[in-house]
C-alpha cells in the first residue's frame, strides 16, 4: 500500500484552529490531471504536480498520474470510491475545508480533478471559496474528457462536410440524479447540425433518447458512446438515436467505467473512416511514449 495514500471520511479532528498559527499561506492550484491518459497531461500541470506536499485527488485519478507526486508528500482520495454503495465521498464542503487547512499550514496544495477544473469539474465553486477566505488559487487547465475521446477515437466535434458547425456540452443528470432541465426541443431540433455531447448521461440514456425524439430528433441521428475515453480500458459503441436504448440495456452491466455520449453527425465519422479505408485499420495503436510512433 502506497503511505502517501489517505481516504478521509471528513476533515473533523483537523483543526482550522491550530492550522491559523501559520501566517504564510500554501499555494493552492486546481489543475486538470486530462481524460485518463497520463500522456495528456500538461507541462505545468506535471510541475505542480511535482512540487506538490498534498495532493486532494478525484477518485478517477489513474495510478500513473499519481505516480508523479513525490514520495513525501500526501495523497488524499476525495472522491467516491465506484462499487461502494455505503461510501458517500466527500462533501464538496468538506473538500473546501481540506483545501483551508492544508493552505493555513503552509503547504502547497494541489486539488487534481479530472477532465478540466472548469468543464463540469466544480472548480469555480472551489475558487470561489478560496477567494473568499483570502487565497488566490491558480488554475492549470486539463484536456476535457470529450477532446481526449474525440481524439482518440477518431470522433470529429465539427465537420463541414457533416454540416455540423456547432457543439453543445450538457449534462445528463443533476446533482439530485434527475433529468435536467434545459431546452430540449432546441438540442433535438439542431441534432442535424450539431455535436451535442453528454456528460454522465448513461443512467438517463433512456429518458434522454425519449425526449429528444419527442421533441422531433431524427430516430437515426447518430450517436456515440465512449467509455473510459484515452485509457487502456477504452471502449466504443456507435449506433443511433433509437437503437441506443436496446444496446445500453445489453451492456448496462459491463459498462463500468466513465462514459461520455456524442450525439450528431460525425458520431457516423469512424464508419466513413472505415469505407475510406477500404478494409485496412485506420485507428493508430495506442502506444506508451513518443519513442513508439
Amino acid at each position: 500500500a502506497d503511505p502517501r495514500v489517505h481516504f478521509p471520511s471528513s476533515p473533523v479532528g483537523m483543526s482550522l484552529g491550530a492550522a491559523m498559527e501559520v501566517v504564510a499561506l500554501g499555494p493552492v492550484a486546481l489543475v486538470g490531471a486530462g481524460p485518463g491518459d497520463p500522456e495528456l497531461l500538461t507541462l505545468r500541470a506535471a510541475r505542480r504536480l511535482a512540487d506538490a506536499e498534498v495532493v486532494l485527488h478525484d477518485n478517477l485519478i489513474s495510478e500513473e498520474v499519481l505516480n508523479l507526486v513525490p514520495q513525501a508528500a500526501e495523497l488524499i482520495n476525495v472522491g467516491k470510491r465506484c462499487g461502494d454503495p455505503k461510501d458517500r465521498g466527500l462533501q464538496q464542503t468538506e473538500i473546501h475545508d481540506l483545501m483551508l487547512l492544508h493552505s493555513k499550514r503552509g503547504r502547497r496544495v494541489v486539488r487534481l480533478k479530472c477532465g478540466d477544473p472548469f468543464v463540469f469539474g466544480r472548480g469555480a465553486e472551489e475558487v470561489e471559496f478560496l477567494i473568499g477566505h483570502g487565497i488566490v488559487p491558480e488554475v492549470v487547465p486539463g484536456v476535457t474528457s470529450v477532446l481526449g475521446a474525440s481524439a482518440s477515437c477518431l470522433v470529429p466535434l465539427t465537420h463541414r462536410s457533416f454540416g455540423v458547425n456547432q457543439v453543445r456540452f450538457v449534462v445528463g443528470q443533476t446533482k439530485a440524479k434527475e433529468m435536467p432541465d434545459m431546452d430540449w426541443s432546441q438540442i433535438a431540433r439542431d441534432a442535424a447540425k450539431q455535436t451535442t455531447v453528454f456528460y454522465m448521461g448513461f443512467k438517463f440514456v433512456h429518458n434522454i433518447c425519449e425526449r429528444l425524439q419527442k421533441e422531433g430528433a431524427a430516430a437515426e441521428t447518430p450517436i456515440a458512446v465512449i467509455e473510459s475515453a484515452t485509457t487502456p480500458a477504452e471502449r466504443a459503441f456507435y449506433t443511433t438515436l433509437a437503437e441506443l436504448p436496446e444496446l445500453a440495456r445489453k451492456h448496462a452491466e459491463e459498462i463500468t467505467g466513465p462514459v461520455l455520449m456524442m450525439l450528431g453527425p460525425t458520431a457516423a465519422f469512424p464508419a466513413h473512416l472505415e469505407k475510406l479505408s477500404g478494409g485496412r485499420p485506420f485507428k493508430r495503436a495506442r502506444v506508451g511514449s513518443c519513442d513508439d510512433c
